[in-house]
């Protein structure tokens, strides 16, 4: 994952990543609501085969954004 040093979710992200998957299913951490929202730019991957998903926020849309 590329790492934006303007973004506003970036730090969460990166502990997302360090910390332990128990920590993050009990509600730290979770994920932010939509990066648009606070002047951040969505940083897309594949969620299924016909959906893209952000990986700093819950955003989920249609389309290979990831492209």
């Amino acid at each position: 994952m590329y790492w934006d040093p303007g973004h506003p979710y970036r730090w969460r992200t990166w502990l997302r990543t360090k910390l332990p998957w128990f920590v993050i299913r009990i509600g730290f951490l979770n994920k932010a609501e939509d990066c648009a929202k606070v002047g951040g730019k969505h940083w897309w991957y594949k969620h299924d085969s016909s959906h893209s998903g952000c990986y700093h926020c819950k955003v989920v849309r249609a389309g290979r954004l990831w492209k």
